[in-house]
């Protein structure tokens, strides 16, 4: 039986805010649907764990050396517009990974968590990387397709194309919300079948 856990990448000022140079335009479309989502998995009493990314506080990480600007301070915050549960676990992160030098492995393993939902940003970087380490773990993960977005609709795209085929399923919120009401809650596969 699957046992979920909401997992909320890096919807943070640096990336939902406006003002901010790094602003992807397709965030005011999945706001809502990331809010959606948290408010299904309050319901069903799953965990909801926020992450958020961070500049290098540490030599030897390439992030510094691949992007020229990397959010700190006010670009790390949680952007206001997203719902944040009363009872939320937040992870600060430094590299594309959520797994990668954070406690989220351990969190999940004591809370016995075995399948993750996915939203946030950006597809192709983080979100990417986070399924792709989660399945190396043993992981199961869902992908909320009309909740994640990158800079452009391209990388998003091959990026889901790519994880479907060997990480994770795929689907939108409207098909992932039939068909956990189809199975109770208890949904043995959402979205795509077992091809190759």
């Amino acid at each position: 039986m699957n046992k979920y856990a909401l997992l909320v990448i890096d919807c943070q000022n640096y990336f939902f805010d406006k003002s901010s140079p790094a602003y992807l335009p397709g965030s005011i479309k999945i706001m809502p649907k990331i809010n959606s989502l948290i408010k299904y998995a309050r319901i069903n009493e799953w965990p909801v764990i926020y992450t958020s990314h961070n500049a290098p506080t540490k030599p030897g990480n390439l992030m510094a050396e691949r992007w020229e600007h990397l959010p700190a301070g006010w670009e790390s915050e949680l952007y206001n517009k997203l719902d944040i549960t009363p009872v939320f676990c937040r992870l600060n992160k430094e590299h594309f990974s959520a797994f990668f030098k954070t406690k989220l492995d351990t969190l999940l393993k004591k809370e016995k968590i075995n399948h993750l939902i996915i939203c946030g940003a950006m597809t192709h970087l983080c979100v990417d990387t986070t399924v792709r380490h989660g399945f190396m773990f043993g992981y199961r993960s869902t992908i909320i397709t009309d909740a994640c977005c990158s800079k452009s609709k391209e990388y998003h795209q091959a990026a889901l194309l790519a994880l479907k085929h060997g990480f994770c399923q795929t689907c939108n919120l409207q098909e992932f919300c039939k068909s956990l009401k189809k199975n109770d809650g208890h949904s043995r596969r959402i979205g795509n079948p077992r091809k190759t």
